[in-house]
C-alpha cells in the first residue's frame, strides 16, 4: 500500500512549536503514523464538518482531512481540547 503524504498547514506548525516539548514528540510521532494509517482506531470523524477527522493526544487534538484519491493527509490544527471545534470551515 502506497503511504499517504502528510501536509501540515503553516498555522498548525506554529501551534505545534508552542506546545510543551514532551507533547511535541508525542504529536509528531502520531502525525507521522498517519502516513501509513490515516484512520487509526482512535480517530473520530467530525460529523458537523465535511471530511474532517480528529485524533487525540492527551489534552490536545489534531484536526485533519484525508484525500484518498491523492493519498494525502492535511493537518489543519493542533489545539487544546477546549479550543478544538470552533474555527473549522
Amino acid at each position: 500500500m502506497k503511504p499517504y503524504k502528510i501536509f501540515i498547514k503553516k498555522s498548525a506548525v506554529k501551534e505545534l512549536k508552542h506546545l510543551p516539548k514532551n507533547q511535541i514528540k508525542r504529536i509528531t510521532v502520531l502525525i507521522n503514523s498517519l502516513s501509513s494509517d490515516p484512520r487509526p482506531r482512535n480517530c473520530k470523524k467530525l460529523k458537523a464538518y465535511n471530511n474532517l477527522w480528529r485524533i487525540r493526544s492527551g489534552d490536545y487534538r489534531i484536526i485533519y482531512s484525508i484525500d484518498d484519491k491523492n493519498k494525502t493527509v492535511n493537518i489543519l490544527e493542533i489545539v487544546k481540547r477546549q479550543d478544538a471545534y470552533f474555527s473549522k470551515k
